[in-house]
């Protein structure tokens, strides 16, 4: 009798992992404010100047942000400038960007056109596809051109799948109404995060991330087949060579993640009701000692049997009733 095995549908994961990281967006930018304002120091904050701070920032976020296939890029406004150009996430790259941004350079008569600023990343958006998660980091400071909210809305307006995150440097009521109100435009934003905070803040910095990035998916959530159709001959529950390779399999993934399982035995309806209860706990078990044998821990594991009370097949046929004399081993939901 052939054995059948269905298609491993767990996820491997670390072993202490219960939980997946799972994409949010498909591509990210950094949208870094380079006016004269940003080389300014933030009103009664002693120290480093804003544009100091929010390469911190964008320093700590390159570090913290997991790789998840992400496409992403680095662009300043005011002026214009592709430090680096959209393509697969890679953090050294984006570091050696972030660095190439001046922090000393001239102030007077440096104006600050964030509106058209922002109408310069079209061109960018119009080169991507899914979903965009755009980091403003910016202190709302805005004196030339178009109104930067009115050109925020325009961009919601034209690519849907964008949402604006905000980093904020404002120390002006008028850089905060700006900033606030960029935020307020679609309720995807993560919001407006303080960017001098930020750059200390490890907890913060972690939540705003995956606010925008990802969601966190535990894989031991919802009753998941893993295996199926584990068969085993007529009044029999030892395991035989053709299951082994299955079985050690599942031994391999059950070790690799924190997720308790249900082992479950079953069998067809040939017998009394009693006697097949005892078989299909007696097939449970013999499959729990393979894996506990391989090195699973006996705590992750629980041997129930059904009996023939849950047949998947039909038991009028020689085939489904072949097909019922199985194990199945199950994620437990958490």
């Amino acid at each position: 009798m052939l054995l059948m095995v269905a298609c491993v549908l767990a996820i491997a994961m670390p072993a202490e992992a219960k939980w997946k990281k799972v994409p949010k967006v498909d591509n990210f930018i950094f949208f870094q404010d380079h006016s004269g304002s940003m080389a300014m120091h933030m009103k009664k904050i002693k120290g480093d100047t804003k544009i100091v701070m929010s390469k911190q920032v964008m320093t700590a976020m390159n570090d913290a942000i997991p790789e998840l296939g992400y496409n992403a890029g680095l662009v300043t406004f005011a002026p214009f400038k592709e430090y680096v150009k959209m393509g697969g996430y890679d953090k050294s790259a984006m570091s050696a960007g972030i660095d190439k941004i001046k922090t000393e350079y001239p102030i007077f008569q440096r104006l600050t056109p964030m509106g058209p600023g922002l109408m310069e990343l079209r061109p960018v958006l119009d080169t991507l596809s899914g979903k965009t998660a755009i980091f403003l980091l910016s202190d709302g400071v805005h004196n030339k051109g178009i109104d930067p909210v009115a050109e925020a809305t325009a961009i919601y307006n034209t690519y849907p799948n964008v949402c604006f995150h905000v980093v904020s440097f404002a120390d002006t009521e008028y850089g905060k109404s700006v900033l606030e109100a960029i935020a307020a435009l679609n309720d995807c934003s993560c919001g407006v995060v303080d960017g001098a905070q930020l750059r200390t803040d490890a907890t913060a910095m972690e939540n705003f991330i995956k606010c925008a990035l990802y969601d966190l998916v535990n894989v031991c959530d919802g009753e998941v087949i893993m295996f199926r159709s584990i068969q085993f001959d007529f009044d029999k529950s030892n395991i035989k060579k053709e299951m082994m390779p299955v079985l050690d399999e599942a031994a391999s993934l059950i070790k690799e993640n924190d997720c308790s399982y249900e082992v479950a035995g079953h069998t067809c309806n040939i017998g009394t009701e009693k006697y097949n209860q005892g078989l299909s706990e007696r097939r449970a078990a013999s499959v729990v000692k393979y894996l506990t044998g391989k090195g699973v821990d006996a705590s992750k594991l629980r041997a129930v049997g059904y009996g023939e009370l849950q047949p998947k097949h039909d038991n009028k046929t020689r085939e489904g009733r072949r097909l019922n004399r199985r194990v199945e081993i199950r994620v437990l939901p958490q």
